[in-house]
């Protein structure tokens, strides 16, 4: 008999074995490796073990302490990141809460980036921030807390709430809430935290914001001078043409015989003569009741003119008549 010797591998010609296994070697879609898969879901997984082990900014060792006047030990409190204040503190007008505790990054101490207390009534959603005073080396912080510091529309809130805000590149930011103060408004200084208020929210002081429109009419220029002045003013004309009128026929010997000589020697110089002295005491009337001071000095400018030529040849006339005796 023929000794027929037979390998493993020939009875299953489409496959290849391996130390772990055969390799099919049929035709097939190609899948993905398992160990893909694998890898990216460890790298999130990594990664949200490293996002939840990063560490953030906290304090330890909180102590509160209110400095009342003539005690200014005062009495302490401590309180922490998850033991806050157990009760509200009041805080009268004269009275000072110091706030101190040690600020950590994980097992760390230092000082963030940002460091504040924040002061808010819950009720109206009003509040301010407060710097904390830190020592990079220790980082030990304090902040102190009086009426002088909170703004005066706070001071009217019944509750205020107190919260620690922390952060700062490179660490997770925190805002964590360590108690709550009463403010107390003594009677006494009821009037300056009233002025304070004013000032702040802008009441009774001047403000730089638009005002109302102002609308302001002129009062129209008087037509007329005071009755007073119009009557002295016309008695001392009238006494000035009486005192004129008196002269002329008592003093100066005034003649009215010569008037139709003088008129009919020098026709158009008198006659314009007269009527420019007439013309002048119209012009003071036109100013006195319309005219401006521009159009009387147009008006004389032209009437001044004319008297000064019309009157140069009447006096040359009368000048005649006199050198031949007629007065």
């Amino acid at each position: 008999m023929q000794r027929m010797t037979t390998f493993p591998f020939l009875a299953r010609p489409r496959h290849l074995l391996w130390p772990c296994g055969y390799l099919n070697l049929q035709p097939t879609t190609m899948q993905p490796p398992a160990f893909t898969k694998m890898s990216l879901r460890s790298l999130l997984l990594l990664a949200c073990c490293s996002l939840a082990a990063a560490s953030e900014w906290t304090f330890t060792g909180g102590k509160a302490t209110l400095a009342k006047k003539g005690d200014p030990e005062g009495s302490s409190l401590s309180f922490g990141p998850s033991e806050p204040l157990a009760s509200t503190i009041p805080l009268a007008s004269r009275d000072v809460l110091k706030l101190q505790f040690t600020l950590t990054d994980g097992e760390t101490v230092g000082r963030p980036h940002q460091a504040l207390l924040l002061v808010k009534d819950t009720q109206s959603s009003l509040e301010a921030f407060f710097p904390l005073s830190v020592k990079e080396s220790s980082g030990r912080a304090k902040v102190d807390l009086s009426h002088k510091d909170i703004p005066a529309h706070l001071l009217d809130a019944a509750v205020l709430e107190l919260s620690v805000v922390l952060g700062g590149p490179g660490a997770g930011s925190s805002m964590t809430q360590i108690g709550s103060v009463a403010p107390i408004v003594d009677p006494a200084a009821k009037a300056m935290h009233e002025k304070k208020r004013a000032q702040e929210l802008g009441e009774g002081e001047v403000v730089y914001k638009p005002k109302a429109e102002i609308r302001h009419v002129f009062r129209a220029d008087p037509k007329n001078p005071p009755k007073v002045i119009t009557l002295v003013f016309l008695m001392a004309v009238i006494a000035g043409f009486v005192g004129l009128f008196t002269a002329w026929f008592t003093v100066l010997g005034a003649n009215f015989k010569h008037l139709p000589k003088a008129l009919q020697a020098a026709p158009v110089s008198h006659t314009l003569f007269l009527a420019s002295l007439l013309l002048l005491e119209g012009l003071f009337f036109m100013y006195y009741t319309s005219w401006n001071l521009f159009q009387v000095l147009a008006g004389a400018g032209v009437v001044g003119l004319m008297a000064f030529l019309s009157g140069s040849r009447a006096l040359r006339e009368v000048r005649a008549r006199r050198e031949r005796g007629e007065r």
